[in-house]
């Protein structure tokens, strides 16, 4: 068994450990199918892979009674249920302090984006069963102590669709590829994009796509090569393909450590070296201005920000918010384009510069 296909059954196992768990009956094969693809776990699953998995909980200690149970045409079935005895101190729930339940509690508020997934779905249950073994004054002091963390700006619940979450999130799990509808900033009329979703992204509140185009035949093409983004609050369909892929070895994670937003570029990234004033050295050091940026502190209070892997198209609009509290050292072609772009800006509101320079018209002294 691959260690793809192991990390699949370990997350069927667990599932099938809290479904038996909170039964009030012996579950047979096809229960456990039903719920196990009702929290989105499995699509298609043999019955024999799920036997391998009780096996595999038997086979460690845990603590399963096989019984036998009639079907709907009385023919009989076997079933199992979480009896007590050796093994069973492993499912018993656990006990719960004041900061682990505060910390679940702030987790399901950051995973808020993920309303309707198995993440959401599960932090969701995982708190529900720490809140049942919390004593009621416990669960009480922790509510009068939420307030004491915000999470801002905060994403509403039913933002996305949980089916069409669902359904990306087994695509990236399974490496199908996906189709999306898929609307522009410019354009409102969807179109199609054939994609390989590697993973998603939880950036700024909403939930991105990444993954690389499926619909570009043309290998020499550099969009073929480019890990793409996808938002979700744009996607109007999507739908699994009955094509496979294999996912890259680089991981989204590692391609995204030399970016400041979600932008990741096919053509090479270059050095930079930023001047920052005293004034906006704070907020240069502590937003970090950059993940991968070293500083060195000049002696008139001012920085210089070392960045060695960035992209123009991601750090000249960055560049320009600061204005004149950054000065970009290095590249020389990227100090040409925004000193371009300093009198394309000073061109536009010359005219407002000159009407205030002229002096107020006089009125005429009465005789």
């Amino acid at each position: 068994m691959d260690s793809f296909s192991r990390h699949e059954q370990l997350l069927r196992v667990f599932h099938i450990i809290d479904i038996l768990f909170g039964a009030r009956r012996p579950l047979t094969i096809a229960d456990l199918k039903e719920r196990l693809s009702s929290r989105g776990v499995i699509d298609e699953m043999s019955d024999k892979n799920i036997r391998r998995d009780i096996e595999f909980l038997r086979r460690f200690g845990y603590s399963l009674k096989a019984t036998t149970t009639k079907g709907s045409r009385g023919a009989p079935r076997q079933a199992w249920a979480i009896q007590p005895g050796e093994g069973a101190t492993e499912l018993l729930l656990p006990s719960i302090s004041l900061p682990e339940l505060l910390s679940l509690a702030a987790a399901r508020d950051f995973l808020a984006p993920l309303a309707g997934t198995m993440y959401w779905r599960g932090i969701g249950q995982v708190l529900a069963k720490m809140e049942a073994v919390a004593t009621p004054g416990l669960i009480e002091y922790a509510e009068s102590l939420r307030g004491g963390l915000v999470v801002h700006p905060s994403t509403s619940k039913g933002k996305y669709k949980s089916s069409m979450l669902n359904a990306i999130n087994r695509a990236i799990s399974n490496s199908v590829v996906i189709e999306l509808d898929y609307t522009t900033r410019s354009k409102q009329e969807p179109r199609t994009y054939l994609v390989e979703p590697e993973t998603l992204v939880v950036y700024e509140g909403s939930i991105y796509i990444a993954g690389y185009r499926a619909d570009i035949s043309d290998q020499t093409d550099p969009r073929s090569r480019a890990l793409h983004f996808f938002k979700m609050d744009r996607i109007m369909r999507a739908r699994p393909t009955s094509r496979c892929f294999d996912k890259k070895e680089e991981s989204v994670s590692s391609l995204l450590s030399d970016s400041i937003t979600l932008y990741r570029s096919i053509a090479p990234p270059r050095r930079y070296r930023i001047r920052v004033s005293s004034e906006r050295v704070k907020w240069a050091c502590e937003k970090p201005f950059h993940p991968g940026q070293k500083v060195r502190v000049q002696k008139d209070g001012s920085v210089i920000l070392d960045i060695e892997r960035a992209w123009d198209n991601e750090m000249v609009p960055q560049l320009l918010a600061l204005g004149n509290a950054a000065e970009v050292l290095e590249p020389e072609d990227v100090r040409v384009r925004l000193a371009e772009e300093a009198r394309a800006i000073l061109k536009q509101y010359e005219p407002l510069r000159k009407k205030k320079s002229k002096p107020p018209k006089q009125k005429p002294v009465a005789k």
